[in-house]
This record gives structure tokens, sequence and C-alpha cells, in this order.
């Protein structure tokens, strides 16, 4: 639990070290969780459950029925396995059994005859006893609980879990099945001063044997599937220096070394890229202890030594014996708390303060990195590897056979030879900082030797613009999942960060140039889009339908219509082939789309799992423009560029508003669409040219993000209706 309260949530965890399967049993929020841990030959039911304080008498009997119900659920769905069940209960079963009969609550628990013999004598040091402490104690007689507080050493004296400022008692229990009793070979109040609960530590002695097969992550696979970089440095800045003028001599190495003809000098680059892997390459190791210890950043020498006073009058005090703790605890815990409370206040000033001198200093690095808090290094997923690439062989996959290479029929256009300055100009394009891709080379790498690299690149993109053969670390992308929300072990709820090869994205850069050129003068994009377009931005779009919002909402036009339509995954979801007949038919140099098309041939992802490199078994990726590429963009704008087609030949049909002389039936931001008219008959004819349009162009539409805003005096609202499904009118909008 989070701070014993319940609105911090239940969790059940089990130590990686296990190789055991967690799986929910059934859950009573927000009261309990039970979950089953199995995977060698020991099988357990574990029970969370927090019970607050207050509520009618009625109240309290009903809950303490409905528990009892949900436990009772349990054990006959799992009969032969034994349980154990713990947490804060918020009840009091004073000192002994007898002292528990004599109060007033207490009442016959049933005409069954329950055997006590065998039930080890319990001892407490609270001495009071409430209508909830009965009602846990008559539950464990009716399931045949064990209550291990008092009973097991070394928690003989029955100490105290709840440590207030005002009173002491015993509000936590653990209770475990008659047939686990005897695997208990110990129970204690740790002194852990975390909160005003202490935890309860209990061991087992069990026949445990470790299956890999249910191992949870795997942090530990083959060497061939780990890849993990090591991190650019000054250090690595002059072992890489050394490492070039060892292994070719000189200061800067003969560019000439790469042959002139196309095979051997992909050949010969293959091999230099290969011993340069090694060369950054870290060692691999399995994940550490470290990573998995935790601190608050803020807790100080102060808090420390605070805390260390505080355990020490408490472990004086269970030494001694004594039945209640001595004041001059009290005074440590209230000197304790405000240490924590000056350290925390004291902490986030200071962080505050970095921030904003960050800022100042327009040092965006440190300002996002304190943004983003403290490296976590745990695994980066609780998902195994097999999960991930089932999920990303559906979400890649497509339903005819994948044609992603365009293939020319007529002899191609001759290009020119590459010019070394160009490639120059490439690197000096690309930012530092980045993460490199599977073959680890960074950015700082080939700017350190930019003129060296220029030469060598040059002559292999002129081997490759003649062959057409793209070196395999170029096609392969390693996703980095980062958690959004949702259940954290289904892969839909990540947002994945694709890393390609450093080297690659210079290439895609150098085809980037020539698209880019072709697209202006072939004049495809229209004013529609401003997405991912020089000099325009989503504050052009604002403006255009601010103007539009203000001219025909007023009394004498009446109204305008929006509808802002959400593209469910645009990006990884067109088909390639679809866009290859495309850019063919409006006349892009043949060359430049062969060799974009052999870029995406047989193009692989693989998802890292743990930062020390695992990675899972490459997977095809069969549509969508690359992730993380550099062409992604404008490969996707020339896409969607006759989206405005079907608009615009109807646009007396659909009602579409005008700008002068300029008529606009549709506003794009890179996926985002709004489609306008300024009626609401214009509206749904304008919905529905436009889903035919996304069918044609196997176009998804998220129905439950996308919305119907109507700009007007009126607030009525209107049932709307996109590819049959509802789509909710709203009256304002964010995006």
């Amino acid at each position: 639990m989070n701070g014993g309260r319940p609105k911090g949530g239940l969790t059940i965890g089990i130590s990686l070290k296990l190789r055991a399967k967690l799986s929910l049993v059934h859950a009573f929020p927000p009261y309990a969780i039970t979950g089953l841990i199995s995977g060698g030959n020991f099988s357990l039911l574990v029970t969370n459950v927090y019970f607050p304080l207050g509520g009618l008498a009625a109240d309290l009997t009903s809950r303490w029925e409905s528990l009892e119900d949900f436990l009772l659920s349990c054990y006959l769905k799992y009969p032969n396995v034994p349980s154990i069940t713990g947490g804060d209960f918020n009840t009091r079963i004073a000192s002994n059994w007898e002292a528990l009969k004599k109060s007033k609550w207490w009442t016959d628990p049933g005409a069954q005859t329950y055997d006590l013999a065998y039930t080890p004598t319990r001892i407490s040091k609270d001495v009071k006893v409430n209508k909830a402490g009965v009602m846990l104690y008559q539950m464990t007689l009716r399931l045949n609980l064990i209550i291990l507080n008092g009973r097991c050493p070394p928690d003989i004296p029955g100490e105290f879990t709840h440590l207030g400022l005002k009173s002491n008692s015993v509000l936590d229990y653990v209770l475990v099945s008659r047939d686990l009793f005897l695997n208990v070979t110990s129970f204690k109040i740790d002194n852990a001063q975390f909160s005003d609960h202490l935890p309860l530590t209990t061991k087992l002695c069990v026949d445990w044997q470790l299956l890999d097969r249910f191992h949870p992550i795997p942090v530990t696979v083959e060497s061939s599937t780990k890849v993990k970089g090591t991190r650019w440095s000054p250090a690595l800045a002059h072992r890489y220096m050394d490492f070039i003028r060892e292994k070719f001599s000189g200061d800067q190495p003969d560019v000439g070394i790469v042959p002139r003809d196309p095979i051997t000098c992909l050949n010969s680059f293959s091999c230099l890229i290969e011993v340069l892997t090694r060369f950054f390459t870290s060692p691999t190791y399995g994940v550490k202890k470290d990573y998995f210890k935790f601190g608050a950043p803020w807790f100080n020498s102060a808090c420390k030594l605070a805390r260390l006073h505080l355990h020490t009058i408490y472990n004086d005090y269970k030494l001694s014996g004594a039945p209640a703790l001595p004041p001059s605890y009290s005074l440590a815990k209230k000197a304790y708390k405000q240490a924590q409370k000056s350290a925390k206040r004291e902490w986030h000033s200071n962080r505050w303060q970095t921030i904003i001198s960050a800022s100042k200093s327009h040092n965006s690095r440190k300002f996002w990195s304190l943004i983003k808090g403290r490296n976590t290094k745990y695994p980066l997923t609780v998902i195994p590897a097999p999960t991930w690439e089932q999920f990303l062989r559906k979400y890649f996959s497509v339903a005819e056979a994948p044609a992603t290479h365009w293939r020319p029929s007529n002899p191609l256009p001759v290009w020119p030879n590459t010019d070394p300055a160009e490639i120059l100009e490439l690197i000096a394009e690309l930012k530092t900082g980045k993460a490199p891709g599977p073959d680890l080379v960074p950015v700082e790498a080939i700017k350190l030797h930019s003129a060296w690299w220029a030469g060598i690149l040059a002559k292999t993109f002129d081997a490759i613009n003649a062959t057409g053969l793209i070196p395999g670390t170029w096609k392969e992308a390693i996703i980095i999942p980062i958690y959004k929300k949702g259940p954290p072990g289904d892969p839909g709820n990540y947002r994945n960060i694709s890393l390609l090869s450093s080297i690659g994205k210079i290439y895609a850069r150098f085809l980037l140039t020539r698209l880019m050129k072709w697209s202006v003068e072939a004049d495809l994009i229209g004013h529609e889009q401003a997405g991912f377009r020089a000099n325009r931005s989503t504050t052009d779009q604002a403006i255009i339908l601010y103007h539009l919002a203000r001219k025909y909402s007023t009394p004498r036009r009446g109204q305008l219509c929006a509808a802002f339509i959400d593209l469910k995954a645009a990006f990884d979801s067109i088909p390639r082939k679809l866009l290859w007949d495309k850019l063919a038919c409006w006349g892009i140099d043949r060359r430049l789309l062969w060799l974009i098309s052999q870029l995406h041939a047989g193009s692989v992802a693989r998802v890292r799992l743990s930062s020390a490199g695992d990675l899972t078994n490459p997977v095809p990726v069969n549509k969508g423009v690359r992730q993380g590429c550099i062409l992604a963009p404008l490969l996707f704008n020339l896409f969607i560029s006759d989206m405005r087609n079907p608009l615009a030949v109807a646009q007396k049909f659909i009602h579409t508003p005008r700008i002068a002389d300029y008529r606009c039936p549709l506003l794009l931001y890179a996926d985002d669409a709004v489609l306008l008219s300024y009626s609401r008959v214009g509206l749904r004819r304008a919905l529905k040219i436009f889903a035919t349009y996304c069918h044609s162009n196997h176009l998804s539409i998220n129905h439950t993000k996308s919305k119907v805003l109507i700009f007007s005096r009126s607030r009525k609202l209107y049932s709307w209706k996109l590819e049959g499904t509802k789509i909710e009118q709203v009256h304002k909008f964010n995006t």
C-alpha cells in the first residue's frame, strides 16, 4: 500500500529473483486485492487489505461480511492453495483470547464447533478491543485462518504496529491458512519509521523451484540480443581519436581507402561499421541490485540523524521489555517529522531555483533533465519479449503480401557523383546528445572527423544510389517504450521512441533534400497543410479558424460547423505500396522513389527491454512511414496531399466557407484534420466524403477523440455520426 491510504491503491509485488508468475485472482475495491503466485512446486494466494476507520455500525458489519465472502470465493477457486493475508485492518483484538471474549461485542460466531486446540496462544501489548477486532477474529475462525501477530517469534510480546503521537496500538495483521502456519519461520514488526505504521515481515520456508518459463521479465538473455552503447564523453573522444589513428594511420585517414566498385565499396563500408560498433559497444551486465534502490532526493543528513535517533529509542524500548513506549519517543518522532518537512521544503525551493536558472540561461538540456526528474535504471517495462513481439507483428502487419518497395520498369535517371561538401553540410545539421541506433556510432564521433566521414560517405552514397543496396543497420529501429497511462502490462499504453542509425540519418537527409526540392516544384502540398512545413505552424491554422468562426457566426450568417478529426496511428498505418504508386503517378524522380522505397523495404523493429540493452527479436515492419526518420513527415504530407481534392470537388455541395476567393473545406496540421462548413447539412456531407477518402487510403478514424463544434450563438446539441459511429458535439475543444 501507499502510505496506508486507500487512495494510494493496493499492490502486490514479488521479487524478480523468484522467476514467478503473479496473476490477479480477484479484487474487492477499494478494500482488498488477491493475487496468485505460481511458477514453482509451490503456489500461494496473497491478499492485501485496507479497511478504513469510521462509518455506521451497519456499514461496518456489511463491509466485514463482504470481505469474508470475497476471501471465501478466492479460497474456493483455489481450494488446495495455501493463503496469506495482510494489511491495515484498523482492528484491535485485545491482549489475549480471554480478554477478547469478555468484550461487549463478542457473540457466538455460529453453531459450528471450532477446533482451537491447535491454535497457538496469542498475546499482545494492545489491551484494547473494538467491534471490528471481534469481527476479524470471528472471521479467522470461520475461514480457518491463524493470526501471526503475537504468536510467532520474535513477535511473541505482540508489538505495536501503529505508533501514534497520543497512543500506540496493533492495527496491522498477517493471517495465514492453517496448512501454511507450519511453514512460517518468523514474524516480526520491523523498526522502519516510514510512517505511523511499521512494516510487518513474515518469512516462509517452502519448496520452491525456479522455472525459467515463468520469468516475467527477461532481465538476462543471450549476448547476441544485447545492444548497449558507451556514453559519449571527453575520455571516449580521446580513445576514439587514438583508435582511428591506429586503424587507419594518420590524423586524417585517406578517404581513398573506399574502392570505386559499388559492391566492394559497400562491403568495405560494412566492415568499417562493424569495427566501430565493436569499439562503441559497452560490456553488458545484468540488472544490478543498486538499480532497485530508492529514496527521496530531499532526504538529507538531518533527516537521517533524526531517524537514527528515533530507531535507537525504539530499539531500546524493545530490548527493555517495557509495556509502552517512553515519552521521549513522541518527542523524537515530532523532531523527525519536522526535519523531513524542512528538508523537503528546502529541496523543492532549490530545485525550482535551478529550473528557473536553466530556463533563463536557455540551457534546454539541463532544463528538461530537471523536469523529467531522476533517471530510473530499473527495467523499462514489465512486458516480456514474446508479448512485445506479438503486439508489433499485429501492429505492423498487412493483410496482403508486403510489397514495400517500388520496382522500376524503365531505366532510371543517372545521378551525378555526390559532393563531399554536401555531406559536410548534412553532418553539420545533425544534433548531438542523441542516443545512437543499432550500429552504436554516435553523432559526436561523426562530427569529430567530419571531413574524413564526408569523403567516405560520399563514395558510399554513390554506391547505394547505383545499386539500391541499403545497409541492414539503417533499416533497423530500436524502440524505447515510454509509459503513458493505463495498465502497464498492455503494450498499447506506451509511446514508442525509435532509435535509428546516425549514419543512416545522414543518408535520409541526403534523400530529403531531393524529395523536398521535387515537392516544392510539383506544388503538391496545399495551403490547408501547416504541419512539418517551413514558416508554418498551428498558430496559422488557429488564426484562420478564428477568422472563419467570427465571420460565419454573426447573426446574418448564422454558424460555422467544424469537425475535429483524430486519425488513429496515421503515420504507422499508411500502405507503402499506395504511397509509392501516388508518388510515381505525380512524376517523382524514379531513382529517388526507388531509393526511398529500398530504405523502407525489409525494415525491422526491436524493443529495448532494460537498461542493460536487452532486446526482443526483430519484427518486420511492413506498413507506415519509418518512425523517427526525417523523411517520414514529408512522405506523410505527400500521401494525404490529395485529401482536399474530393472536398474541393464538392465544395458547393458541402457549403464550404470562404476566405477572400479561396474556399477552405479543410485545415490540416500533420495528421490532425478540421472539416469546415457553414451548415449542418454541409458538414454531414463533408464527413461522409472524408470517411470515404480515409477508407480508400487505409486511414482509421478515432471516433472517441473526434468531436464536432458549432460556432454560433445557439448552444443546442445535435446528433452526429461518422462511419455509422456516433461522435460527440462539444461546446469547447482542446487539442
